[in-house]
Protein backbone atom coordinates (compact mmCIF):
# COMPACT_ATOMS: atom_id res chain seq x y z
CA UNK A 1 0.00 0.00 0.00
CA UNK A 2 1.05 3.44 -1.10
CA UNK A 3 0.62 6.45 1.09
CA UNK A 4 0.13 9.92 -0.22
CA UNK A 5 -0.32 12.96 1.50
CA UNK A 6 -2.43 14.55 -1.03
CA UNK A 7 -6.22 14.89 -1.00
CA UNK A 8 -7.31 11.08 -0.20
CA UNK A 9 -9.08 8.45 -2.70
CA UNK A 10 -9.76 6.47 0.70
CA UNK A 11 -9.24 9.00 3.52
CA UNK A 12 -12.67 9.40 5.32
CA UNK A 13 -11.35 8.26 8.32
CA UNK A 14 -8.02 9.55 8.05
CA UNK A 15 -6.63 7.24 5.77
CA UNK A 16 -4.91 7.88 3.05
CA UNK A 17 -5.29 5.45 0.26
CA UNK A 18 -3.93 5.03 -3.09
CA UNK A 19 -4.02 1.13 -3.84
CA UNK A 20 -5.18 -1.29 -6.51
CA UNK A 21 -8.26 -2.51 -6.19
CA UNK A 22 -7.34 -5.70 -4.31
CA UNK A 23 -6.04 -3.93 -2.07
CA UNK A 24 -8.99 -1.91 -1.48
CA UNK A 25 -10.88 -4.24 0.35
CA UNK A 26 -7.95 -4.94 2.68
CA UNK A 27 -7.62 -1.75 3.19
CA UNK A 28 -11.72 -1.18 4.07
CA UNK A 29 -11.31 -4.07 6.63
CA UNK A 30 -8.51 -2.58 8.27
CA UNK A 31 -10.54 0.57 8.62
CA UNK A 32 -13.36 -1.01 9.88
CA UNK A 33 -11.67 -3.20 12.63
CA UNK A 34 -9.42 -0.04 13.98
CA UNK A 35 -11.95 2.74 14.09
CA UNK A 36 -13.75 3.80 17.87
CA UNK A 37 -17.06 3.84 16.11
CA UNK A 38 -17.95 0.17 15.62
CA UNK A 39 -21.50 0.77 16.41
CA UNK A 40 -22.20 1.05 12.92
CA UNK A 41 -22.95 -2.25 11.02
CA UNK A 42 -20.20 -3.26 8.71
CA UNK A 43 -22.05 -3.88 5.65
CA UNK A 44 -23.45 -0.04 6.03
CA UNK A 45 -20.04 1.59 6.75
CA UNK A 46 -18.86 -0.35 3.39
CA UNK A 47 -21.81 1.12 1.70
CA UNK A 48 -20.95 4.24 3.35
CA UNK A 49 -17.05 3.95 1.92
CA UNK A 50 -17.84 3.04 -1.56
CA UNK A 51 -20.15 6.17 -1.57
CA UNK A 52 -17.17 8.02 -0.46
CA UNK A 53 -15.13 6.73 -3.21
CA UNK A 54 -17.34 6.84 -5.96
CA UNK A 55 -17.87 11.12 -5.27
CA UNK A 56 -14.70 11.61 -4.97
CA UNK A 57 -14.03 9.95 -8.92
CA UNK A 58 -17.11 12.01 -10.05
CA UNK A 59 -15.44 15.33 -8.04
CA UNK A 60 -12.41 14.68 -10.10
CA UNK A 61 -14.43 14.33 -13.62
CA UNK A 62 -15.92 17.99 -12.42
CA UNK A 63 -19.32 16.64 -11.74
CA UNK A 64 -19.50 18.22 -8.74
CA UNK A 65 -22.88 18.30 -7.97
CA UNK A 66 -23.70 14.08 -8.14
CA UNK A 67 -20.47 13.92 -6.24
CA UNK A 68 -21.96 16.14 -3.17
CA UNK A 69 -25.32 14.02 -3.16
CA UNK A 70 -23.40 10.96 -3.10
CA UNK A 71 -21.28 12.38 -0.38
CA UNK A 72 -24.36 13.14 1.32
CA UNK A 73 -25.75 9.63 1.55
CA UNK A 74 -22.03 8.66 2.83
CA UNK A 75 -22.03 11.03 5.83
CA UNK A 76 -25.60 10.34 6.48
CA UNK A 77 -24.94 6.65 6.88
CA UNK A 78 -21.29 6.74 8.72
CA UNK A 79 -20.77 10.33 9.65
CA UNK A 80 -16.88 10.93 9.14
CA UNK A 81 -14.60 13.76 9.09
CA UNK A 82 -13.09 13.00 6.29
CA UNK A 83 -16.30 12.51 4.62
CA UNK A 84 -17.42 16.07 5.90
CA UNK A 85 -13.93 17.37 4.98
CA UNK A 86 -15.03 16.65 1.13
CA UNK A 87 -18.55 17.42 0.99
CA UNK A 88 -17.38 20.91 2.50
CA UNK A 89 -14.89 21.62 -0.32
CA UNK A 90 -17.93 20.07 -2.63
CA UNK A 91 -20.34 22.87 -1.21
CA UNK A 92 -17.70 25.42 -1.31
CA UNK A 93 -17.77 24.85 -5.05
CA UNK A 94 -20.98 24.71 -5.68
CA UNK A 95 -22.26 27.88 -4.25
CA UNK A 96 -23.42 27.19 -0.75
CA UNK A 97 -20.36 28.85 1.26
CA UNK A 98 -22.50 28.88 4.28
CA UNK A 99 -23.00 25.20 3.91
CA UNK A 100 -19.43 24.40 3.31
CA UNK A 101 -18.58 27.04 6.56
CA UNK A 102 -20.21 24.85 8.55
CA UNK A 103 -18.66 21.49 7.95
CA UNK A 104 -14.96 23.18 8.33
CA UNK A 105 -15.79 24.48 11.22
CA UNK A 106 -17.20 21.41 12.74
CA UNK A 107 -14.33 19.14 11.47
CA UNK A 108 -12.03 21.49 12.98
CA UNK A 109 -13.60 21.20 16.09
CA UNK A 110 -14.16 17.33 15.83
CA UNK A 111 -10.29 16.87 15.68
CA UNK A 112 -9.44 19.28 17.80
CA UNK A 113 -11.52 17.36 20.71
CA UNK A 114 -9.85 14.21 19.41
CA UNK A 115 -6.49 15.19 18.88
CA UNK A 116 -6.31 12.77 16.31
CA UNK A 117 -5.90 14.57 12.91
CA UNK A 118 -3.84 17.67 13.45
CA UNK A 119 -3.42 18.38 9.51
CA UNK A 120 -6.92 17.85 8.73
CA UNK A 121 -7.91 20.24 11.51
CA UNK A 122 -5.20 22.70 10.51
CA UNK A 123 -6.88 22.42 6.57
CA UNK A 124 -10.50 22.54 7.74
CA UNK A 125 -9.59 25.90 10.44
CA UNK A 126 -7.48 27.29 7.24
CA UNK A 127 -10.37 26.66 5.24
CA UNK A 128 -13.05 27.98 7.72
CA UNK A 129 -11.02 31.45 8.57
CA UNK A 130 -10.88 32.27 4.55
CA UNK A 131 -14.29 31.62 3.91
CA UNK A 132 -16.15 33.24 6.36
CA UNK A 133 -14.81 36.66 5.42
CA UNK A 134 -16.86 35.81 1.79
CA UNK A 135 -19.51 34.60 3.03
CA UNK A 136 -22.99 36.64 1.71
CA UNK A 137 -25.43 37.46 4.83
CA UNK A 138 -29.21 37.60 5.16
CA UNK A 139 -30.89 39.80 7.54
CA UNK A 140 -34.33 39.48 8.42
CA UNK A 141 -36.28 42.34 9.84
CA UNK A 142 -39.48 41.57 12.14
CA UNK A 143 -42.06 44.15 12.08
CA UNK A 144 -41.74 47.23 14.54
CA UNK A 145 -44.97 47.34 16.55
CA UNK A 146 -45.06 44.75 20.12
CA UNK A 147 -48.86 43.75 18.62
CA UNK A 148 -47.12 42.82 14.91
CA UNK A 149 -44.09 40.75 16.84
CA UNK A 150 -46.71 39.25 19.38
CA UNK A 151 -47.00 35.80 18.13
CA UNK A 152 -44.76 35.91 15.22
CA UNK A 153 -43.31 33.30 13.68
CA UNK A 154 -40.29 33.59 11.05
CA UNK A 155 -39.13 30.53 8.96
CA UNK A 156 -36.18 30.90 6.10
CA UNK A 157 -36.64 28.03 3.76
CA UNK A 158 -38.72 26.38 6.18
CA UNK A 159 -36.77 26.26 9.26
CA UNK A 160 -37.84 28.59 11.87
CA UNK A 161 -35.91 31.89 12.65
CA UNK A 162 -35.92 32.66 16.44
CA UNK A 163 -36.03 35.68 17.82
CA UNK A 164 -32.56 36.64 18.89
CA UNK A 165 -31.87 35.75 15.17
CA UNK A 166 -34.30 39.15 14.30
CA UNK A 167 -31.99 41.78 12.73
CA UNK A 168 -29.09 39.45 12.56
CA UNK A 169 -26.62 38.58 9.56
CA UNK A 170 -27.08 35.00 8.89
CA UNK A 171 -25.12 33.37 6.46
CA UNK A 172 -26.65 31.93 3.77
CA UNK A 173 -25.85 29.83 0.61
CA UNK A 174 -26.15 31.90 -2.83
CA UNK A 175 -29.49 31.24 -4.39
CA UNK A 176 -32.95 31.74 -3.82
CA UNK A 177 -34.03 31.71 -0.36
CA UNK A 178 -37.68 32.20 1.00
CA UNK A 179 -39.06 34.11 3.84
CA UNK A 180 -42.22 33.43 5.64
CA UNK A 181 -44.26 34.46 8.12
CA UNK A 182 -47.80 33.73 9.95
CA UNK A 183 -49.22 34.26 13.00
CA UNK A 184 -52.03 32.38 15.07
CA UNK A 185 -54.77 34.15 13.76
CA UNK A 186 -54.46 32.58 9.84
CA UNK A 187 -52.55 35.32 8.40
CA UNK A 188 -49.36 35.29 6.63
CA UNK A 189 -46.64 36.96 4.75
CA UNK A 190 -44.46 35.32 2.41
CA UNK A 191 -41.36 36.50 -0.05
CA UNK A 192 -38.10 35.36 -1.73
CA UNK A 193 -35.24 37.06 -2.24
CA UNK A 194 -31.98 35.90 -4.26
CA UNK A 195 -28.47 36.25 -2.65
CA UNK A 196 -26.24 36.05 -6.26
CA UNK A 197 -22.38 37.04 -4.95
CA UNK A 198 -19.78 36.92 -2.13
CA UNK A 199 -20.06 39.03 0.79
CA UNK A 200 -23.21 40.43 -0.11
CA UNK A 201 -25.83 41.17 2.54
CA UNK A 202 -29.62 41.41 1.59
CA UNK A 203 -32.17 42.41 3.98
CA UNK A 204 -35.90 41.25 3.85
CA UNK A 205 -38.23 43.88 5.90
CA UNK A 206 -41.26 41.69 7.18
CA UNK A 207 -44.14 44.54 6.55
CA UNK A 208 -46.86 45.29 9.33
CA UNK A 209 -49.36 42.23 9.91
CA UNK A 210 -52.45 44.87 8.23
CA UNK A 211 -50.46 44.51 4.95
CA UNK A 212 -50.81 40.88 5.26
CA UNK A 213 -52.75 37.89 3.55
CA UNK A 214 -54.91 35.41 5.04
CA UNK A 215 -52.72 32.05 5.40
CA UNK A 216 -53.85 29.51 3.35
CA UNK A 217 -55.80 26.65 5.03
CA UNK A 218 -54.19 23.49 5.92
CA UNK A 219 -54.87 21.06 2.90
CA UNK A 220 -55.81 17.46 3.60
CA UNK A 221 -54.33 15.00 0.88
CA UNK A 222 -57.17 12.38 0.01
CA UNK A 223 -56.55 8.81 -1.12
CA UNK A 224 -56.25 9.91 -4.58
CA UNK A 225 -53.96 12.53 -3.81
CA UNK A 226 -56.62 15.25 -4.49
CA UNK A 227 -56.18 18.07 -2.47
CA UNK A 228 -59.85 18.65 -0.06
CA UNK A 229 -60.35 20.77 2.55
CA UNK A 230 -62.44 18.85 5.00
CA UNK A 231 -64.63 15.94 5.13
CA UNK A 232 -66.82 14.78 1.77
CA UNK A 233 -69.59 17.35 1.04
CA UNK A 234 -73.50 15.83 2.20
CA UNK A 235 -74.47 15.55 -1.73
CA UNK A 236 -72.42 13.06 -2.14
CA UNK A 237 -73.15 10.94 0.17
CA UNK A 238 -76.98 11.18 -0.14
CA UNK A 239 -76.20 10.47 -3.93
CA UNK A 240 -74.45 7.05 -1.86
CA UNK A 241 -77.10 6.45 0.00
CA UNK A 242 -79.61 6.68 -3.10
CA UNK A 243 -77.10 4.19 -4.80
CA UNK A 244 -77.17 1.71 -2.00
CA UNK A 245 -80.96 1.81 -2.11
CA UNK A 246 -81.21 0.96 -5.88
CA UNK A 247 -78.78 -1.45 -5.02
CA UNK A 248 -80.78 -3.42 -2.04
CA UNK A 249 -84.14 -2.91 -3.94
CA UNK A 250 -82.71 -4.43 -7.27
CA UNK A 251 -81.49 -7.42 -5.45
CA UNK A 252 -84.30 -7.90 -3.48
CA UNK A 253 -86.78 -7.67 -6.13
CA UNK A 254 -84.38 -9.75 -8.36
CA UNK A 255 -84.28 -12.69 -5.68
CA UNK A 256 -88.44 -12.27 -5.53
CA UNK A 257 -88.88 -12.64 -9.39
CA UNK A 258 -86.80 -15.66 -9.11
CA UNK A 259 -88.78 -16.98 -7.08
CA UNK A 260 -92.27 -15.87 -8.12
CA UNK A 261 -91.82 -17.66 -11.64
CA UNK A 262 -89.91 -20.72 -10.33
CA UNK A 263 -93.44 -21.02 -8.45
CA UNK A 264 -95.07 -20.04 -11.84
CA UNK A 265 -92.92 -22.77 -13.93
CA UNK A 266 -94.29 -25.75 -11.03
CA UNK A 267 -97.96 -25.19 -11.48
CA UNK A 268 -98.18 -24.93 -15.70
CA UNK A 269 -97.59 -28.90 -16.40
CA UNK A 270 -100.83 -28.82 -14.48
CA UNK A 271 -102.80 -25.56 -15.38
CA UNK A 272 -101.67 -25.05 -18.64
CA UNK A 273 -102.50 -27.02 -22.52
CA UNK A 274 -98.74 -26.48 -23.44
CA UNK A 275 -96.78 -26.35 -20.16
CA UNK A 276 -93.59 -25.32 -22.15
CA UNK A 277 -95.11 -22.11 -24.60
CA UNK A 278 -97.27 -21.55 -21.46
CA UNK A 279 -100.54 -21.25 -23.83
CA UNK A 280 -103.88 -22.33 -22.09
CA UNK A 281 -103.09 -21.43 -19.01
CA UNK A 282 -105.41 -21.03 -16.03
CA UNK A 283 -104.98 -17.29 -14.12
CA UNK A 284 -103.29 -18.36 -11.46
CA UNK A 285 -100.21 -19.41 -13.88
CA UNK A 286 -100.95 -16.11 -15.80
CA UNK A 287 -100.86 -13.99 -12.29
CA UNK A 288 -97.60 -15.54 -11.22
CA UNK A 289 -95.89 -15.06 -14.58
CA UNK A 290 -97.19 -11.27 -14.48
CA UNK A 291 -95.82 -11.10 -10.95
CA UNK A 292 -92.64 -12.02 -11.63
CA UNK A 293 -92.34 -9.83 -14.66
CA UNK A 294 -93.37 -6.74 -12.46
CA UNK A 295 -90.68 -8.07 -9.90
CA UNK A 296 -87.80 -7.93 -12.68
CA UNK A 297 -88.61 -5.22 -13.69
CA UNK A 298 -88.54 -3.26 -10.41
CA UNK A 299 -85.06 -5.22 -10.00
CA UNK A 300 -83.74 -3.54 -13.40
CA UNK A 301 -85.12 -0.05 -11.97
CA UNK A 302 -83.45 -0.34 -9.30
CA UNK A 303 -80.02 -1.37 -10.47
CA UNK A 304 -80.08 1.35 -13.25
CA UNK A 305 -80.82 4.09 -10.05
CA UNK A 306 -77.96 2.65 -8.12
CA UNK A 307 -75.82 2.49 -11.04
CA UNK A 308 -76.36 6.05 -12.14
CA UNK A 309 -76.51 7.40 -8.38
CA UNK A 310 -73.14 5.76 -7.37
CA UNK A 311 -71.93 7.17 -10.41
CA UNK A 312 -73.13 10.49 -9.90
CA UNK A 313 -71.76 10.52 -6.02
CA UNK A 314 -68.28 9.42 -7.41
CA UNK A 315 -68.42 12.50 -9.48
CA UNK A 316 -69.60 14.81 -7.10
CA UNK A 317 -66.73 12.98 -4.30
CA UNK A 318 -63.91 13.76 -6.75
CA UNK A 319 -64.05 16.75 -7.26
CA UNK A 320 -65.59 19.11 -4.72
CA UNK A 321 -63.38 20.85 -2.62
CA UNK A 322 -64.43 19.50 1.13
CA UNK A 323 -64.99 22.35 3.32
CA UNK A 324 -67.84 21.77 5.22
CA UNK A 325 -68.64 19.12 7.50
CA UNK A 326 -71.70 17.57 7.46
CA UNK A 327 -73.88 17.20 10.02
CA UNK A 328 -74.69 13.34 11.41
CA UNK A 329 -76.78 12.14 9.38
CA UNK A 330 -79.28 8.42 9.05
CA UNK A 331 -80.49 6.41 6.49
CA UNK A 332 -83.01 3.69 6.37
CA UNK A 333 -83.67 1.39 3.12
CA UNK A 334 -87.19 -0.37 3.34
CA UNK A 335 -88.18 -2.62 0.15
CA UNK A 336 -91.72 -1.95 -0.58
CA UNK A 337 -93.65 -5.11 -2.60
CA UNK A 338 -97.41 -5.31 -2.89
CA UNK A 339 -100.17 -6.69 -5.30
CA UNK A 340 -100.15 -3.72 -7.73
CA UNK A 341 -96.46 -3.06 -8.32
CA UNK A 342 -93.01 -3.31 -5.83
CA UNK A 343 -90.33 -0.39 -4.91
CA UNK A 344 -88.26 0.98 -2.36
CA UNK A 345 -88.78 3.89 0.06
CA UNK A 346 -85.22 5.74 1.05
CA UNK A 347 -85.65 7.80 4.48
CA UNK A 348 -83.26 9.63 6.14
CA UNK A 349 -81.76 13.04 6.96
CA UNK A 350 -78.71 14.63 5.90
Amino acid sequence: MILDVGRPLGGRRGLVLRAPPLLLGAALAASLAGDARAERPPDVRATAEKLYQDAYLLAQKGETARACRLYEESNRLDPANGTKLELARCYEDTGRPASAWALYVAVAQADEASGQNRARQTEARARARALEAELPRLVVVAPASASDREDLLITRDGVPVGEALWGTPMPVDLGAHTIRASTSDHRAWEGTVHVSKARETVTVAIPASSAWAPAPRDVVRGRDGRSTLGPPPALSLALGGVALAGLVVGGACGAMAFRTWAEAEAMAPTQCRSPSGFSGCTQAVADKGAEASRFAAASTAGFVLGGAALAAGAFVWFTSAWDERPAVGRIEILPVAGPSGVGGLVRGAF
